[in-house]
């Protein structure tokens, strides 16, 4: 009886600390900042696979894509992409990277769609600079405390370079500017 009394007493007390221990973590709050860095990240990792395994046919078939996430002294973020082209294919196929292939990097990541026609590979009008701008803000930007205005705000000062690593690099391609750019610019 004795023991079945001390072991009750034990439970609580151990019980009572794990409680208390829960309500030191609504005291404690990450930065919006970093917070915005995990979300971007979740989101671009989950995403990048697609762009992977879904080239070949509309876009450049990559081997490996990385990325980095940082945020600058003003308070923007840049993305960062390194993609690296398969090698077997494209050491003996005469393809060159071109501006499209970096825009349908960041088209493919942040709407899953080309923002390319299948056989023309013009730009339609699937992708544009809203479609970007709201895919961002619904998937990425939806913190509830979150106005509006800042939303956009971030949006706007989110900048993109996407390096495209060709096997031999003398046809590398660097392409970079704003997230919602409908057409990055390249880096001569």
């Amino acid at each position: 009886m004795k023991t079945n009394f001390f072991i009750m007493i034990i439970f609580l007390l151990s019980f009572f600390n794990t409680k208390a221990d829960l309500n030191e973590l609504d005291k404690n709050y990450i930065p919006l900042k970093d917070f915005i860095f995990l979300k971007y990240d979740l989101f671009i990792q989950k995403n990048l696979v697609s762009v992977i395994k879904g080239g070949g046919i509309m876009g450049i078939a990559y081997q490996n894509i990385n990325y980095e996430l940082k945020f600058k002294k003003n308070n923007s973020l840049i993305i960062t992409f390194n993609a690296v082209m398969n090698k077997k294919r494209y050491k003996s196929k005469k393809y060159f990277p071109k501006t499209k292939d970096c825009n349908q990097i960041r088209n493919k990541i942040f709407t899953n769609k080309y923002g390319y026609s299948l056989f023309s590979q013009k730009t339609n009008n699937l992708v544009d600079k809203d479609l970007i701008s709201n895919s961002i803000t619904n998937n990425i930007l939806n913190i509830t405390n979150l106005e509006d205005d800042l939303k956009k705000e971030i949006v706007e000062k989110t900048e993109i370079k996407i390096n495209i690593l060709h096997p031999d690099a003398q046809h590398n391609l660097i392409c970079y500017g704003k997230i919602t750019d409908l057409e990055l610019k390249i880096n001569m």
